[in-house]
């Protein structure tokens, strides 16, 4: 470096605060900012640098098309009350029939029915294929519990499964863990509690950590639901420990994080409860009453910004402010907004995520199947 450069350190400083975008271009300026900017160290800085955003996936139908395209936007927590959609680019979702098993540091890990699991970072658009995974479930193929984390020890990506296996004993429990860079699979103890008949439940990732709403059926019926917990695994001991409800027998769908704190949604007869928990005395308490007609049908609840608003999607994609009550849905992704024509929206999917460089050096290239999209091509999004 030439004695009128800035100084390494303050290069650093200014690149970790950049979009991606930007940053892949930079690596194309000189070796030594491609290896800056590729070296896992500034990886990490520019992930906890990165805001937080949502990632909503649109089904697309293309008049005269017999069947539909996926197509993704992000999304910063403010953009989406007002005008989400301006500076915002639309791209092919690469992925069919997946289930987003987890979000972290901006890389998502997707199950895809019948072909298997695909670490996805959506920002730099590549992805990596797990291989060799083990057996699923010979008991209808569910998995409980799913998750995805990132190792700060060893500093690296993990997934894990617990799935029913057939014996001469019975179904039992089989978990497995996944490390990335040794792309391989090694079984752990599976969780000591009974997870044969429970229901499946997302992820919730907070402080490092792995959280899962266990629900047990008993009889086979969802209406005998007995003793709901929270399980938790943590990625570098790879060990499961339990954590009791506020209210063990009112029904309880989603753990989340509300106002930095672990969360869950609680519902009995005709209202609801949003407790979040107090790491230090390790109890629960109430930060918001609702209405139970207020989540409804609701699956995934997350705090869009610091000002107490959440964003679920019960029917299309919900913003609620639990204080005043107010609620009011997004704006949909029009067809105008793309090639000029008019169009209608719903079904969408929404989850958290932020921009990384994760997968930058690792797996290929995602064939985004962008194309030119002309402005006389119609087509409406449902």
């Amino acid at each position: 470096m030439s004695s009128y450069d800035l100084c390494e350190e303050l290069i650093v400083e200014i690149l970790s605060w950049l979009p991606t975008k930007s940053l892949v271009r930079f690596r194309s300026v000189s070796k030594s900012l491609c290896a800056c900017i590729g070296s896992p160290d500034f990886i990490r800085l520019h992930a906890l640098r990165s805001p937080n955003k949502v990632m909503i996936i649109h089904q697309v139908y293309f008049y005269g098309a017999t069947r539909s395209t996926d197509m993704y936007t992000l999304h910063s927590g403010g953009q989406l009350s007002n005008d989400p959609y301006v500076g915002v680019t639309a791209v092919e979702y690469p992925f069919t029939s997946n289930r987003i098993v987890g979000s972290c540091n901006g890389v998502l890990c997707l199950h895809e029915y019948g072909k298997g699991i695909i670490l996805w970072n959506p920002s730099i658009r590549r992805k990596v294929t797990v291989h060799d995974r083990p057996l699923l479930s010979d008991w209808g193929g569910q998995l409980h519990p799913f998750g995805f984390a990132f190792d700060p020890i060893i500093k690296d990506y993990k997934i894990v499964m617990t799935t029913k296996c057939n014996t001469k004993k019975g179904l039992v429990l089989r978990t497995f863990v996944y490390r990335m860079k040794k792309d391989a699979w090694h079984e752990i103890a599976s969780p000591t509690r009974d997870l044969l008949s429970c229901r499946e439940s997302y992820q919730c990732l907070f402080n490092g950590t792995l959280h899962w709403v266990i629900k047990r059926f008993f009889t086979g019926s969802h209406d005998d639901c007995h003793s709901p917990y929270i399980l938790t695994f943590n990625p570098s001991s790879e060990i499961f420990s339990t954590i009791e409800l506020p209210e063990p027998s009112w029904e309880t769908e989603e753990v989340t994080i509300i106002n930095g704190s672990l969360a869950v949604i609680s519902s009995k007869h005709d209202d609801s409860w949003i407790w979040v928990r107090n790491n230090a005395t390790a109890s629960w308490s109430v930060a918001f009453k609702l209405k139970a007609h207020e989540f409804e049908g609701t699956h995934r609840v997350f705090q869009l910004t610091a000002n107490s608003d959440l964003l679920f999607n019960p029917c299309g994609i919900i913003v609620y402010n639990p204080e005043t009550r107010e609620r009011s849905s997004l704006v949909r992704l029009s067809a105008s907004s793309l090639v000029g024509v008019t169009g209608s929206t719903r079904g969408l999917l929404i989850y958290p995520c932020i921009e990384s460089l994760g997968l930058l050096d690792t797996g290929t290239s995602c064939d985004q199947g962008k194309r030119n999209r002309k402005r006389s091509r119609a087509y409406w999004l449902l």
